[in-house]
Parts: structure tokens; C-alpha cells; sequence
């Protein structure tokens, strides 16, 4: 079954192109919590509500995931209630069959046979901050018999992520060409206010990995191959592939590659990475609102081994 990590907007649509049915999704995990992350949430529970989904759909995330999830299957009371305007026609309440299950850094669980595991990153505060109160991004580890990726999220430079990523095949991690993207805020957005321009510069400077950064990440990780996520669509093109192959290079000397949705890289048996859109065992809470019809309890530990945790890094 595949897990599809991370839910950005434009998810579903971009499952469909890649040959994935979003009916046999069972598993989402997050990364953290930005809008182009977790946009097609709504979308999910949306379709699977309207398609009267009946098995379990599991959302793994960072601590808050359950909150967001909470707020979107209330959205969802409306359409469920209207339904197709059939007269005893009864739609599944997405609380019925959602179940959220929150993760830490440190924490470790299996999915079908892939042990998964996670850690925070700086895409939100420094390492010096790490264990304190506040919203968390994690770094994703995937570990099948026999090979690895490490699915770096959005970060910025983190000690931790390179422990983490070390031995891992293939590293599928984010990147930003700072100086670019502030050029085309700044000419998008001409009203914008200097204080709010100078927090996006930070933002970009401080939370991110540019190609060089990316590269030296790899490198001291022992990846084989990157795959580079997370750039513009209004920034993709021959030559800014080339420019960014390039930058990594100087500082990585194993396989590149731009991703392009909806193609494959070193696929795991289980998991789709769905790259364009940008885009796991109970640890701390399930967000259970009403029992499914016939779903047994041990249905999700058949498929998945319980979160393990530990110090993180």
C-alpha cells in the first residue's frame, strides 16, 4: 500500500496522475504544518467521505496535526449532512474513519514492513531550542530490508538531520535559490512592507537549504543519490535545473536529479513520494470520534508496530 507523505495542494489530483487510487491510501504522514503541505487535507477527507470510504485512513504529523484534523472533519459536517440530495442517502462521516496519531522526534514505527522514524529539524527554530515547548518539523527516515531514504522536509542547516540521514541510499531533500525567490517576492508583491520583505529574507536565509547546503548535507550523510524538492513551478526550467545541479555539485559528488511529479525514485515497495505537490504507533493520542462499522481495533496494529521512542538525535 502506498504512504503518501505530506499532503500539499494539489495532492489527490497529482496521486491520480502518478497511478496511485486514493482508495488504497491508508497512510498519511507530515512533515510539519506550512499550508503547502497539508492544503489538500480537506480535499482528502472530502473525496474519501463522498467515495463512503469505510476502512481507516491514518494521519500521522507532528503534535498539532490533531487539532488541524479536528477543525476540518467539523468543515466536514455541511457536505455530509447534504450528501447528493438523495432521499436516504447516508454518507461516512469522516470521523468514522479518520484516525490521527501524533509523533515525535525520536519516535519510531513500521508500516507495512518499512520501519519509519523521525526527528526535528530547524525549520522552525535552532537546534539550541530543540526539547522546548513549541511547533515542531520533522525530518522522515524510511528503512526497508534493503535500502534507505530520508525525506528532509523543510529545514534549514541541522546537525541532527545529517546524524539522522547517515547511510541512508537516497536523500530527497528540499532546497531554495534564496537570493531568486526573494527577487520574485518582491516583484510579485510590490506593496508589501519592508519589515514583512526583511522576516521573508530571514525566513527563506535561516529555515531552508540552498543546493550547496543540500550537497554538503549528503555528502556528509554518505547518500548515494539526491533528489531535489520543493522548488517553484514558476522556477523550474532547463536552466535553472542545470544551475541547481550544478550548486550541488560543487559540494556532492554522487547522482542528481530535479524532481519532476510523477516520476520515481529508487522506489520503495510501499511508498509513493509525491514530489510535486509537496507533498505515522499510537504515541500520544488517536482521535477517534465515532466507531466504524465492523472495524476491529487491531485492524491498524495488523498493518503497523507501535511508536517507539527515544532521545532525539
Amino acid at each position: 500500500m502506498p504512504i503518501l507523505v505530506d499532503c500539499g495542494e494539489g495532492a489527490m489530483q497529482q496521486l491520480m496522475r502518478a497511478g496511485v487510487d486514493f482508495r488504497q491510501l491508508h497512510d498519511i504522514i507530515l512533515s510539519h504544518h506550512h499550508f503547502d503541505h497539508i492544503g489538500s487535507l480537506f480535499t482528502c477527507l472530502g473525496i474519501n467521505m463522498m467515495m463512503q470510504r469505510q476502512v481507516p485512513l491514518n494521519i500521522f504529523g507532528p503534535p498539532g496535526t490533531g487539532r488541524i484534523i479536528d477543525g476540518l472533519i467539523a468543515a466536514c459536517e455541511v457536505p455530509q449532512e447534504i450528501g447528493f440530495g438523495v432521499a436516504g442517502q447516508n454518507l461516512p462521516h469522516p470521523g468514522e474513519f479518520v484516525r490521527v496519531q501524533e509523533i515525535s522526534p525520536g519516535d519510531e514505527f513500521e508500516i507495512d514492513g518499512i520501519r519509519i522514524s523521525a526527528c526535528e529539524n530547524t525549520h522552525y527554530r535552532t537546534e539550541d531550542k530543540f526539547g522546548q515547548d513549541g511547533p515542531i518539523s520533522l525530518s522522515l527516515r524510511f528503512d526497508a530490508p534493503d535500502r534507505s531514504i530520508v525525506f528532509t522536509g523543510d529545514t534549514g542547516r541541522c546537525k541532527a538531520l545529517e546524524e539522522f540521514a547517515t547511510g541512508a541510499e537516497l536523500l530527497v531533500g528540499e532546497v531554495i535559490d534564496v537570493e531568486t525567490t526573494m527577487a520574485r517576492i518582491r516583484k510579485k508583491n510590490p506593496q508589501m512592507a519592508r519589515e514583512r520583505i526583511d522576516a521573508f529574507s530571514q525566513h527563506m536565509t535561516e529555515h531552508y537549504l540552498t543546493p550547496e547546503h543540500l550537497g554538503a548535507l549528503a555528502t556528509r550523510a554518505g547518500a548515494e543519490h539526491i533528489v531535489a524538492v520543493h522548488i517553484s513551478l514558476d522556477a523550474l526550467s532547463a536552466e535553472t535545473d542545470a544551475s541547481i545541479v550544478s550548486r550541488i555539485a560543487s559540494r556532492f559528488s554522487g547522482n542528481i536529479t530535479i524532481s519532476r511529479d510523477p516520476a520515481c525514485y529508487q522506489q520503495l515497495p510501499a511508498v509513493h513520494c509525491n514530489l510535486f505537490a509537496r507533498r505515522g504507533t499510537v504515541r500520544r493520542a488517536i482521535f477517534c470520534r465515532r466507531p466504524i462499522p465492523g472495524y476491529r481495533p487491531n485492524d491498524m496494529a495488523e498493518r503497523s508496530r507501535p511508536v517507539r521512542s527515544r532521545p532525539n538525535g
